[in-house]
């Protein structure tokens, strides 16, 4: 069991390094889903694009590592069973992008608060990227222990910052080159500055894709 919760939340917009940000995150992580609703971010692992041989594959392997990308039909109907699995699983990094589509107020998935919430009972490490914070389920925010923000200027996305994190991140948010980030930490009242390497992440993200019917019958 984790010590604590380790729920980390990375914001930015497209292009500014969220992506970049993850794959580092992930990078010495042996159990991974990635549930990755835009198709094209993530390709070092098993992909899937049907939910019923994503379970068969899973149960064969979720004793030992195992990177499983899941490309959904339906993202909003297959997130809450996905969400199931996870925490039935354990022992995993669970990434999850567009994150505004699944986290509204009064409609986040009950599975998905667990996972949050109780998620270090069971070993698991959430990771979860937006484009837009504004207007999603403050649960998220207030069960973050890191917010990674890449580039982000929308008014309403830099004020929803400003009131969860502090005044000081509108200022900073302006002076950001691209690739860098501001983190906050509940361990801390300062901001923290960083970049990523696109080089090298990338190159990581996009090596070893295996598509799911390559390994199913096997």
């Amino acid at each position: 069991m984790l010590q604590k919760p380790d729920n980390k939340i990375i914001i930015g917009k497209t292009g500014s390094g969220k992506t970049v940000k993850v794959l580092s995150l992930i990078r010495e992580r042996d159990r991974v889903v990635m549930f990755d609703t835009l198709g094209h971010d993530y390709s070092d692992g098993v992909v899937f694009y049907n939910l019923d041989e994503l379970k068969a594959f899973w149960l064969k392997v979720y004793r030992g590592p195992f990177r499983l990308i899941y490309r959904p039909v339906d993202e909003q109907a297959e997130f809450a069973e996905i969400c199931d699995l996870v925490y039935k699983c354990g022992n995993l990094v669970f990434v999850v992008e567009e994150l505004s589509l699944f986290a509204e107020p009064m409609r986040t998935p009950l599975a998905f608060k667990r996972i949050l919430k109780q998620g270090r009972h069971r070993d698991i490490r959430f990771v979860g990227v937006t484009q837009r914070p504004h207007g999603i389920d403050r649960i998220i925010t207030s069960q973050a222990n890191e917010v990674y923000v890449f580039r982000t200027d929308e008014p309403r996305d830099v004020k929803y910052l400003q009131e969860r994190l502090g005044d000081e991140i509108g200022e900073l948010l302006q002076r950001l080159e691209p690739y860098q980030y501001i983190l906050k930490t509940d361990e801390s009242d300062e901001f923290i500055t960083g970049k990523e390497s696109y080089e090298t992440e990338a190159e990581q993200g996009q090596a070893d894709q295996v598509d799911a019917g390559d390994v199913c019958d096997r």
